[in-house]
């Protein structure tokens, strides 16, 4: 199963690989020209190799939570519904995730939902 450590320096290093592309290409761009590297063969390529990494560490589940908290411009809470009991009278626990640390403390949580091969 793929470490904390090995989990957020792949974010990271995906996240400063699209930062390069974006000045890149507003470089390019200049004031008013027209530059899409995002839609270069060696861009998509990368992309493939992204989904390729996550497809070896991660359930379909998994997939899905990474890229909505990568890719998805919302408040990073998940909810999720309990049963309430003596001890709890709330019906929904709320985690927060906007931190990358915060995602990887849920995952782990739940980890045969979200990784594959987990203990």
């Amino acid at each position: 199963m793929i470490t904390k450590e090995e989990f957020v320096k792949f974010i990271n290093q995906f996240n400063s690989f699209v930062q390069g592309i974006e000045r890149l290409e507003n470089a390019i761009k200049g004031s008013g020209g027209y530059c899409e590297l995002f839609e270069t063969d060696w861009f998509i390529n990368v992309e493939g190799m992204y989904d390729a990494f996550l497809e070896s560490h991660f359930t379909e589940s998994g997939i899905d939570l990474i890229n909505w908290w990568k890719f998805e411009d919302v408040e990073k809470i998940i909810y999720q519904k309990v049963d309430r009991d003596l001890f709890n009278g709330k019906s929904e626990i709320e985690y927060n995730v906007n931190e990358i640390d915060n995602l990887w403390k849920y995952m782990i949580t739940y980890k045969k939902d979200y990784f594959k091969n987990a203990e």
